[in-house]
């Protein structure tokens, strides 16, 4: 490995970029920078994606990490629903204070599973689903482990 390596962002492909950055800054993330249009030369080189064109790209960040947004509007893009269980599918997790009041924020409500066994015995945790099948685990962490952690 070379010593100047390190993860610079996840990028993700969005059909409405105002309808996912809508989405992410009401799970706490900031809109750090967007650019439209983007050059076409640069993501077919890129990408190596003949014809590709990104109408928009963002990036956003929360807690030091980064997600690039792309909205493509060329080649036509394929529509096709996944389910969590299949290959290369994506989530990411944020540990939240109150799974409810997130989920009220987001006008989900998919009831929190409380984990019985195991490392992760007595947290809550949850999927929920943003636009374009964006997946989101929210997990909230046991009471007495704030309050250890509080402790320190």
């Amino acid at each position: 490995m070379i010593a100047d390596e390190r993860l610079v962002h996840v990028g993700i492909t969005v059909s409405d970029m105002d309808r996912a950055l809508t989405f992410l800054s009401k799970l706490g993330f900031v809109i750090h920078s967007r650019f439209a249009p983007f050059d076409p030369n640069a993501v077919e080189g890129i990408t190596r994606l003949q014809g590709a064109v990104v109408r928009e790209l963002a990036y956003v960040e929360r807690d030091g990490f980064q997600f690039e947004l792309l909205e493509y509007v060329q080649p036509e893009r394929s529509k096709i629903e996944r389910r969590v269980c299949d290959t290369g599918y994506f989530h990411f997790a944020l540990q939240v204070d109150d799974i409810s009041a997130v989920q009220a924020q987001l006008d989900a409500d998919a009831p929190p599973y409380t984990v019985r066994r195991g490392p992760a015995s007595g947290q809550r945790a949850t999927y929920i689903y943003g636009p374009d099948g964006l997946t989101v685990e929210l997990i909230e962490k046991r009471k007495d482990d704030h309050a250890h952690h509080d402790r320190r």
